[in-house]
């Protein structure tokens, strides 16, 4: 036997494996990982930016994405969010499978044998026996109940149902209206009108849906506000009124019952188009193949090599995530027609614009093309952009104008299709103009900004953290007049970047470290009683979801000018060190913080960036229902594991990438130009988080940072990990706006 078989036979039986484990990525995602411990990932079926979310509602109806993990299953809606935290949104068009008498407001069940996996959900109701699979396609669920014998065997439809919130009622959904009409022995149609959630919607969101089964009902029959009316055919909408109808026959032991449901924020019609066009008669098989194979494809970008299967699970679960949302409308716009892309449920991009959408620019630029465009063209149409929008709807504004941030990274790395012109005009808008609703859209309080420089407790709630957000949106439009060649702009907004040091207090202080963000009056005096660990959120005076030392180190736009202020690089390194090891001062859940592990780049010491990334990835995420350190925040926290795990993570609004610490021996980004980004590891593993070298297509690379033209031009970035921390990337260090020459507000 010649010698050379048997490593040829590894090396087949290794691209063999390869084909199975890349061919099929979604084979690793768990649509349970983060479902519990306050993660609130959705659970359900759903395909990449489905406008169908279908999954369990649980207990009390008050879970952001529907499910709990012990409370009876209420039944299975078509519309969910994901990660999000606050008041409850969705939850539209309740189905439940029962056997017995039709009990509108007493259908609950307890469940077991619950499995997911991507475009999937099952489980048993205990109470019936009646096993449920439920499987998605863009606009349609389908699902497959498997009945025991019963003389009295029922699907429910609950067209007034909806998720509340038991925490505070201005973020309460409330029911405006429902209505059914029962078709035919197979058929049931409706609408849902419902205001309130995390957004405080004032304008009813309407959802239109028509439902089909494959097995004809011996009897039907509706309700109105719990009523049963046994063979009526239509309860109409009328104000408050929660209506329902269901499907009643025999069945045994083992029969299964199909049906599927499609929705539209259009019309009925359409909805029974979707419902016709997108599943091919009541092939739940097919359906679901289709849904696994269009996960498949939206994570084809991205190989890793030399992870474990837990690894794996972990980080495509994460791409998975940060695939939900926002919801892909295209079509479906009620508002107004354009020939546009549309997208909803940005949930908000306060999250987002940090970690979700630089990742869908590296891993699925046709997708963020389209979301950039729908938000100019939400501007073109309504005159703001929004920092969050749900059900057709903006609201809330929880910081900045945080949409300018994702408008400039498309616009700095380059994002085919979008109109650019307009997109200028709507980031210029945000930053010259007092919005008309700024809890809803755009930013208010702008005289004081304008005329002060800064964000006065006078003026505004959240001053200190909203002004610390106001300045980096600036820079981020100064880049954006950079590019267009708009000088004088880009002075102007450079200039008002500047601001954030108008909210740097140098004689606050905490255990031996001076200067602190802080809130003050429009006099100019502090406010008194610094508290480094006051946090807050609605209506608070000082910080939104974030301490003063969270925000006293978020200026992504001048940190350069940060370290000058706390003292220099060594005693900034110092003040990062106290951040991250003492208790209740850092917080990986939340977004404010999600750049501070990276801020050592800027001070000279990448080691500490490599160790602090690998020791809060290594604490705070996991496998399984609790593996996330807080709400995923519609992708946020998951895209923030996935590039900590790479080892490159984006300054977001700029054209930077940090570089953290690699994971895995072999990554692989498939960029949409054709080419791949490869980052390779020599010697790492959990024991070896530095970097000792590095070497960019061959050649040696010693700056711990990066920009996305080096990315989209391809190639090999490869390290060489070692397990002491090493003198690489000390020199050379990232771009600053206080390197610019950029004088501050006066």
């Amino acid at each position: 036997m010649p010698t050379t078989f048997f490593p040829r036979l590894l090396v087949f039986l290794l691209l063999l494996s390869s084909v199975e484990v890349y061919g099929q990525r979604s084979r690793f995602v768990d649509p349970m990982l983060g479902s519990d411990g306050g993660g609130n990932t959705f659970p359900g079926a759903a395909v990449p930016f489905g406008m169908v979310k279908a999954g369990p509602d649980t207990g009390n109806n008050s879970a952001n994405s529907g499910w709990t993990p012990d409370k009876p299953i209420n039944g299975f809606s078509q519309t969910h969010v994901s990660g999000t935290g606050g008041g409850a949104k969705y939850g539209n068009v309740l189905v439940q499978p029962t056997v017995g008498d039709v009990l509108p407001d007493d259908h609950g069940s307890g469940r077991s044998k619950e499995r997911a996996s991507a475009g999937f959900y099952g489980v048993t109701l205990s109470r019936y026996d009646i096993g449920v699979e439920v499987a998605s396609a863009r606009r349609t669920a389908i699902y497959r109940f498997t009945y025991p014998a019963a003389a009295n065997a029922n699907i429910l439809i609950d067209a007034g149902h909806c998720l509340g919130s038991g925490r505070n009622k201005k973020e309460q959904q409330q029911l405006t209206s429902s209505s059914v009409d029962v078709i035919s022995p197979t058929a049931i149609a409706g609408s849902t009108s419902v205001v309130g959630g995390w957004n405080v919607q004032r304008v009813p969101y309407t959802i239109y849906f028509y439902a089909v089964s494959d097995t004809p009902a011996n009897t039907t029959g509706t309700w109105r506000d719990g009523k049963l009316d046994a063979g009526s055919k239509s309860e109409a909408a009328m104000k408050d009124s929660k209506t329902g109808a269901w499907f009643g026959f025999p069945t045994h032991a083992g029969q299964v019952v199909t049906m599927k449901i499609g929705i539209s924020f259009i019309s009925i019609e359409q909805a029974k188009q979707n419902a016709l066009a997108e599943v091919a008669g009541f092939d739940f098989a097919g359906t679901q193949a289709a849904a696994q194979a269009a996960w498949d494809k939206a994570l084809a970008p991205v190989d890793i090599e030399g992870a474990s299967d837990d690894d794996l699970q972990q980080f495509y679960t994460a791409l998975y995530h940060a695939m939900l949302m926002p919801t892909d409308r295209t079509e479906e716009n009620p508002l107004f027609v354009s020939t546009e892309p549309s997208y909803d449920d940005f949930y908000a991009i306060w999250d987002t614009f940090r970690t979700s959408s630089p990742l869908l620019t590296l891993i699925a630029e046709d997708r963020e093309s389209g979301i950039v465009r729908s938000l100019v063209d939400l501007y073109r149409h309504e005159g703001w952009l929004p920092d969050a929008r749900s059900g057709n709807y903006n609201g809330r504004v929880q910081g900045g104008s945080d949409a300018d941030m994702t408008i400039v990274d498309g616009y700095l790395k380059h994002l085919p299709g979008v109109d650019w012109a307009t997109a200028y005009k709507a980031v210029v808008n945000d930053s010259e103009h007092n919005s008309d609703q700024p809890d809803k859209q755009g930013r208010g309080d702008l005289d004081d900004w304008l005329k002060l420089g800064f964000l006065s407790i006078e003026g505004t709630d959240r001053s200190a953290s909203k002004g610390m957000e106001y300045a980096a949106n600036d820079y981020a439009v100064a880049l954006f007049a950079r590019g267009l060649g708009k000088d004088a702009d880009y002075r102007k907004y450079a200039q008002r970047a500047t601001n954030w040091r108008n909210f740097w207090d140098m004689d606050a202080g905490d255990q031996g470290f001076k200067g602190f963000v802080w809130s003050r009056h429009r006099d100019g005096s502090w406010k008194p009683n610094f508290d480094p660990r006051l946090s807050g959120t609605w209506g608070s005076e000082a910080f939104y979801e974030g301490n003063s030392w969270t925000y006293s180190t978020y200026v992504p736009q001048d940190v350069a000018g940060l370290i000058e202020a706390s003292g220099g690089n060594d005693r900034f390194a110092e003040r990062l060190d106290a951040f991250f090891d003492v208790p209740g001062r850092y917080d990986v859940g939340n977004e404010p913080g999600f750049l501070a592990p990276y801020l050592y780049v800027w001070a000279g010491r990448p080691d500490r960036t490599q160790a602090q990334i690998r020791a809060i990835l290594r604490k705070s995420y996991h496998s399984g229902p609790k593996g996330l350190p807080g709400n995923d925040d519609s992708g946020a926290m998951s895209s923030w594991y996935a590039f900590g795990k790479l080892g490159i993570y984006p300054n977001a609004a700029q054209d930077v990438y940090l570089i953290g610490s690699p994971a895995y021996l072999r990554s692989v980004l498939h960029l949409a130009n054709g080419r791949n980004f490869v980052i390779e590891t020599e010697g790492g593993g959990d024991g070896k988080p530095y970097i000792a070298s590095a070497t960019l297509n061959g050649k040696v690379y010693s700056r711990a940072w990066l920009t996305h033209e080096q990315i989209m031009r391809g190639g090999t970035l490869r390290f060489v990990m070692s397990a002491a921390p090493t003198q690489w990337g000390r020199e050379d260090l990232p771009p600053s706006l206080s390197r610019m020459g950029v004088q501050a507000h006066p």
